[in-house]
């Protein structure tokens, strides 16, 4: 199989939607479709994200079947989000909700596990311990879910799809990143699961990413219209094939996605822990990582706020433009669930201060958000470059956030960095060109990136804002440490 033979399809199963992207090595992008599935993330109780994997595959099979035509397609990939887990039984079903990356009931097993786990305290420079990890919703679980003991498997989320089409039981390095993987041996850290009495047995089996897992078995190819037998290769992250679809694929580039959450990844060459636990490390291509940070900016404000005042996201945008930088003093933290960088602090909430009775309108409010987003990635970018000595030469942003004119040209005025914004940046893209060089290695995944992946925009930081830039920065973790402490 040749490189312009080729058709590749990525799956991504992100937060909001279950999004494809039907990759042709000659032609690019030739096919797309998203089904929404917001309506499937419930709240029981605000530290607490969950929602029903049988219904998330449904909306997967909706999601495969919208596109045009599946005949041609050779090859598949998979990507999730991050620190989800879904807990099954023997015969693959799930036996409780999935627990999401944002979900945070699981605070007091995070000081059980420090407690406990002197190997889990010694790995905190690259993987620092918060509740969003695997290993404290598996501690939360095993106390809460009465048939515990009829648990076969506890899955990432990408995980569970790769089961549903293959029936493989099996993980990647970088999906596994927050169930303690040892980013320096790529397996996990025994003496953290001996710790706390959690068999290792429970937890996937790990393969290299691009390896080639299983293949579309006969009962998912009826009911998703795939053809049976072609194969599956092991995927990365949702953020992680953002990183993909970018183009970031070497050290000293960043990608920053701006979905739910944003996630800022920079690829570097070297393990330096950060004595300080302000990042993490996951495993990427090859011998290279990628370091950076979930932190708890994003999206969320700006689709609450817009909500709030009836407007859409593409109207406040137009009305942000309009705002001089700086907002006319009115300042916004973007983090409204805690802060996991530039320090961790489950306590802090999102607040404005600086309200004027000029600056208190839609368009003001809203370009403080995004100052606030691009405040937090300035932010990693400062820690990453600090901790692993590589300098940052660029930054990169998909997710749906990236959409906004004025969000990325203030990414790049608050950064100092030019912002590049690709043609086709979905994570699912990334997935495709995973998929595409898994099953055919006789080409680079650079190679098959620099045929496949064109830029949209580039934003050029506009100098003269460096300073009034960097003081407001200042401003926002001032006053944040002031009011929530840490």
């Amino acid at each position: 199989m040749r490189c312009n033979e080729l058709k590749a399809l990525g799956l991504d199963v992100g937060t909001a939607s279950v999004k494809t992207a039907l990759l042709d090595s000659e032609d690019g992008l030739v096919d797309y479709s998203a089904v929404a599935m917001s309506d499937l993330n419930k709240r029981p109780m605000p530290s607490y994200a969950e929602r029903d994997m049988t219904e998330v595959w449904e909306r997967v099979v909706r999601a495969i079947k919208a596109l045009k035509d599946l005949r041609g397609i050779e090859a598949v990939s998979v990507d999730g989000t991050s620190g989800t887990v879904v807990a099954i039984d023997a015969n693959g079903n799930p036996l409780f909700p999935a627990l999401l990356y944002g979900d945070k009931r699981a605070q007091d097993e995070v000081g059980e596990i420090l407690r406990l786990s002197e190997s889990a305290k010694g790995y905190q420079t690259l993987l620092p311990v918060d509740a969003s990890l695997v290993l404290p919703k598996i501690l939360w679980l095993r106390k809460n879910l009465k048939k515990f003991g009829e648990v076969s498997a506890i899955l990432h989320e990408s995980d569970f799809i790769v089961k549903k089409v293959c029936g493989a039981t099996v993980t990647s390095p970088n999906v596994a990143g927050k169930s303690h993987i040892d980013v320096r041996s790529r397996s996990y850290l025994k003496g953290v699961y001996e710790d706390l009495n959690v068999p290792l047995s429970l937890m996937p089996p790990v393969k290299e990413v691009g390896d080639i897992v299983g293949h579309i078995s006969e009962r998912a190819s009826l009911e998703t219209g795939l053809p049976q037998g072609i194969p599956v290769v092991n995927g990365v992250t949702d953020a992680t094939a953002g990183d993909i679809a970018t183009g970031v694929l070497e050290a000293g580039q960043l990608n920053a996605t701006i979905g739910t959450t944003l996630v800022v990844h920079a690829v570097v060459d070297k393990l330096v822990p950060d004595k300080m636990s302000r990042i993490y490390y996951k495993t990427f291509l090859g011998s290279t990582y990628i370091a950076g940070g979930a932190t708890d900016a994003g999206t969320l404000p700006l689709d609450a706020v817009s909500s709030l005042l009836r407007l859409n996201l593409q109207e406040l945008d137009a009305l942000a433009a309009k705002v001089p930088p700086g907002c006319e003093g009115l300042l916004a933290q973007p983090q409204w669930t805690g802060t996991r960088v530039p320090s961790y602090n489950p306590n802090v909430r999102g607040f404005f201060t600086g309200l004027t009775s000029k600056n208190c309108t839609p368009g003001h409010i809203f370009r403080s958000l995004l100052e606030g987003n691009a405040a937090v990635l300035a932010d990693v970018i400062d820690i990453v470059e600090e901790v692993t000595g590589v300098s940052i030469k660029e930054v990169r942003a998909c997710g749906g956030g990236s959409g906004s004119d004025v969000q990325d040209q203030i990414m790049a005025d608050m950064t100092g960095l030019e912002v590049l914004i690709p043609e086709a940046s979905e994570a699912a893209v990334g997935s495709a060109l995973l998929a595409a060089w898994g099953s055919d290695k006789g080409y680079s995944i650079g190679q098959l990136a620099a045929r496949i992946l064109k830029l949209r925009k580039r934003c050029s930081p506009q100098a003269d804002l460096a300073e009034k830039y960097f003081s407001q920065r200042g401003r926002l973790k001032q006053i944040t440490k002031f009011v929530y402490g840490g």
